[in-house]
């Protein structure tokens, strides 16, 4: 009888394994499209056999084992943060770019070539009522144009801020909730796939955001922390909160729970990308407390240059010229916005002449028209003519819009990759999980009718007895 009960309980400790197994997989299969989950696979230990000591063997249930792998976690958040960076730079280079038309037919850049056109024009008449009004017109509109081109940028800047503030927002709560997440994988026991799962998708949202470095405690909890892992920003059960500055003449900053900045810890991500855009790119057009701007520095040249030319002219009846623009000269990153017609400039103040000797009726007005491409180290930017200047500054541009889409589209290629191994070494494979089901499911029956034989046996052995 005792070897009777042994096999009995044998069998009923195979059922209640295969049971547990049958749940791991029925788990599987219900979370296979679950963000962050990753496979179970339920084991079973052996029970030792010895005749001679009774213990019968069988099986039992043992932990039940994750295939979550680190590595591959690990590249999938790096390719999520690479995208993030180029995605948000592309998206806002974008609407800069348009701002510099580099076929010259529109903008600053269009307005500029329509200048010189009128100059070109007028010392070909330099006594063509039409020909100064054009002079004038085209200097109107380069203004303008310069005007609008300076708000359109100002108005990018403060998109982008917006932008880096909702960010921030964004990696804020994402930190929260992984904190909330540690707080209840520490009182998990044993390990909640579900949680773990929870995790995960946190981590890999986080990613796209922010670059990070992440490290596991043994219970699984997280620790998270910003770009190379020198700002924390999740250790264990506490979330620790940044915060974004800006100022109209420096850099946007971002600073951590004390105050300290912070932002070189962060170059990936959106937030990363946003950065890229607000403290390189934008300064380096319109200005900063650093730097005047190639924009404000391309109006004040043109401006300058134009207005000297001019000012030491003569006028058809001999009076000294007036000078063509006016700027507020105490702002140097306000060139571009302030730029404006001089209040006494006219048809009548307009001097096309250059003051001898020799004295040429079209001196003036002939220099003009070559001023875009004049050599002069007086008319030059930094070693380029006006139009080297323009041409490289949207050159530049496009350059680094076309680099931010062509990463971007590499990056979200390395991404799919990624979660492919990923999903190779954790994902759910609903096929295998059928035929383990199947398997499982008749080694249960199998289990069972080993239950009712030995239940039919003891049955005939106490009615023997009785």
């Amino acid at each position: 009888m005792g070897g009777l009960f042994g096999a009995l309980n044998s069998s009923l400790d195979a059922m209640r394994s295969l049971e547990t197994a049958l749940n791991v997989s029925q788990n599987n299969v219900s979370n296979s499209s679950t963000p962050g989950y990753s496979a179970q696979v339920a084991t079973l230990e052996a029970l030792p056999f010895n005749a001679s000591t009774g213990e019968g063997g069988g099986v039992v249930s043992g932990p039940t084992q994750s295939t979550d792998n680190a590595y591959a976690d690990q590249a999938v958040r790096t390719q999520l943060s690479q995208q993030g960076n180029y995605s948000a730079q592309s998206t806002a280079l974008s609407s800069v770019q348009s701002l510099f038309d580099v076929t010259g037919q529109t903008g600053v850049i269009g307005a500029l070539n329509n200048l010189f056109q009128s100059f070109s024009a007028w010392s070909a008449s330099p006594n063509s009522t039409a020909a100064q009004q054009a002079v004038l017109t085209s200097a109107q509109t380069l203004a303008q144009s310069f005007q609008s081109t300076s708000n359109s940028l100002s108005q990018t800047t403060e998109q982008v801020n917006q932008q880096i503030t909702s960010t921030v927002q964004q990696v804020n709560s994402i930190a929260s909730t992984i904190a909330s997440d540690n707080a209840q994988i520490g009182q998990s026991s044993p390990p909640d796939p579900g949680l773990e799962a929870n995790l995960q998708a946190s981590l890999q949202s986080l990613s796209q955001l922010v670059d990070t470095t992440v490290t596991f405690a043994p219970n699984g909890a997280a620790t998270v922390l910003l770009g190379n892992g020198q700002s924390p920003l999740v250790m264990g059960t506490t979330a620790s909160a940044i915060s974004a500055t800006f100022s109209a003449n420096n850099d946007a900053q971002l600073l951590d729970t004390n105050g300290n900045d912070i932002t070189n810890d962060v170059s990936q991500g959106s937030l990363g990308g946003l950065l890229t855009v607000r403290n390189t790119v934008l300064p380096s057009i319109q200005g900063d407390g650093s730097q005047q701007g190639a924009l404000n520095q391309l109006a004040q040249q043109v401006a300058d240059r134009v207005n000297s030319i001019l000012t030491s002219a003569q006028t058809p009846g001999g009076t000294a010229g007036n000078a063509l623009f006016d700027y507020n000269t105490s702002n140097p990153t306000a060139v571009a916005h302030t730029l404006t017609l001089d209040p006494g400039i006219s048809i009548s103040t307009l001097a096309p002449a250059s003051v001898g000797p020799p004295a040429v009726s079209n001196g003036a007005a002939l220099e003009l028209s070559n001023l875009g491409n004049s050599t002069n180290a007086a008319d030059q930017i930094g070693g380029q003519t006006i139009v080297q200047f323009v041409g490289a500054m949207a050159t530049q541009l496009g350059q680094q819009a076309s680099d931010a889409q062509t990463n971007q589209t590499l990056h979200t290629s390395l991404l799919t990759q990624a979660q492919s191994v990923q999903s190779q070494f954790s994902g759910v494979n609903l096929d295998a999980e059928a035929l383990q089901v199947l398997e499982l499911q008749k080694g249960y029956d199998a289990a069972g009718k080993m239950v009712s034989v030995i239940d039919d046996l003891t049955n005939t052995l106490m009615n023997m007895v009785t």
